[in-house]
């Protein structure tokens, strides 16, 4: 798995619950996501992202975020965030040129009373809550 993913939003995340012993085998992998049904509405919140992405990308609707494994997060096993890759289209001054276009969250797990957990207790996560944070333009991926 490319290094550099772990690195975005998600990285003081992940770097806890590995500490934690949270990882252990199959706990993370990537999943399948849908751009217009699953990214859309986060990116909404922040409207001239919006436009700059509608108007400068054309982008594939099937993309991939890291998947919640059972083991990491029992409530939550399943359940993608962010980062997000999909393959787009940049429509740029050189013309048009095939990336990978990276959305970057903010996330928040919240326990079952819908409070955010911030004593690294993760396995008592029962909802998260993203947040859209910035964008990347990366080399496409084959």
């Amino acid at each position: 798995m490319n290094m550099m993913r772990w690195r975005r939003s998600s990285f003081t995340l992940l770097a806890g619950a590995s500490a934690l012993g949270l990882l252990a085998g199959p706990a993370w992998a990537d999943g399948s996501v849908s751009f217009s049904a699953d990214i859309r509405p986060l990116i909404k919140a922040r409207p001239a992202f919006e436009k700059f992405i509608d108007e400068t990308f054309d982008i594939t609707d099937t993309g991939w975020g890291t998947r919640i494994g059972n083991e990491a997060m029992p409530h939550l096993g399943g359940a993608r965030m962010g980062p997000y890759e999909f393959q787009a289209i940049w429509h740029g001054g050189a013309g048009n040129v095939p990336v990978t276009l990276v959305i970057d969250t903010d996330i928040k797990f919240l326990d079952g009373k819908g409070q955010e957990i911030t004593d690294g207790q993760l396995e008592n996560a029962f909802s998260l809550k993203e947040t859209f944070s910035s964008i990347e333009i990366e080399p496409p991926k084959n």
